[in-house]
């Protein structure tokens, strides 16, 4: 896990939990923490791409980084969404999720899904041809798609699945922005567990940032930050 710091001089904290695959080189990412650093010290935490525990890899990790932040704002996106919604610590403010890897709409029947992800292999060889611009949004770029995870193992599904399952309940402070047409993560999960009134919708892609329409939803992305599912 690699965290990146990004300080011009604000006073209030973001820790910003990537998606699976993103990297803080990535054009559009740093597009993102270009806008979250007018407003705060941006804490970017990059998440290892194959794993076999989210606990210990994923949650445990971040969770010990951000006993050490204080008071803070907490943004994830898609993987990075999942890892977010199981931190529990005092410091806590806001919660903003974009969209967020809740649950997956795979193509599969659940009960194969779940036989293969019973399989004991760690091993990535399982493949993925679904995160292309098309599904990424129209401003992926080609490093973006190049370092994309081209497939997946067992062990990782079958955490992923763990993580998906056991998710607490959404706290009051939450908010959440997603796209109906996406096609990476299941949007019906993030219906299930927020109020619509807490949700907002983009046209886009399933990275907000890789989207067009991103300049007329990063400010509403900052202030469901800054003040709560109120701003929306």
């Amino acid at each position: 896990m690699q965290i990146r710091v990004y300080d011009e001089g604000a006073a209030q904290d973001c820790l910003f939990v990537l998606g699976w695959g993103n990297r803080c080189r990535h054009r559009n990412v740093q597009w993102l923490i270009d806008q979250l650093a007018t407003a705060y010290r941006v804490h970017a935490v990059e998440l290892p791409t194959h794993i076999t525990d989210y606990q210990r890899e994923w949650v445990g990790p971040v969770q010990e980084y951000a006993a050490d932040i204080g008071r803070f704002d907490l943004l994830g996106h898609s993987a990075g969404g999942l890892t977010a919604a199981h931190l529990d610590a005092d410091g806590i403010g806001n919660r903003v999720y974009l969209s967020p890897w809740w649950d997956s709409d795979f193509p599969v029947p659940g009960p194969v899904l779940d036989a293969i992800a019973s399989l004991p292999m760690t091993k990535p060889f399982i493949p993925i041809d679904t995160l292309d611009a098309d599904a990424i949004g129209d401003l992926a770029t080609t490093q973006q798609l190049a370092d994309a995870p081209s497939s997946v193992s067992p062990a990782f599904l079958r955490t992923v699945f763990r993580a998906q399952r056991s998710l607490p309940p959404a706290r009051d402070t939450a908010a959440a922005f997603c796209s109906l047409t996406d096609t990476i993560v299941d949007p019906r999960a993030v219906g299930e567990r927020l109020p619509a009134d807490r949700i907002r919708l983009y046209d886009g892609g399933h990275e907000l940032f890789s989207s067009s329409g991103r300049e007329h939803t990063v400010e509403t992305v900052l202030d469901a930050l800054q003040r709560g599912p109120d701003a929306l």
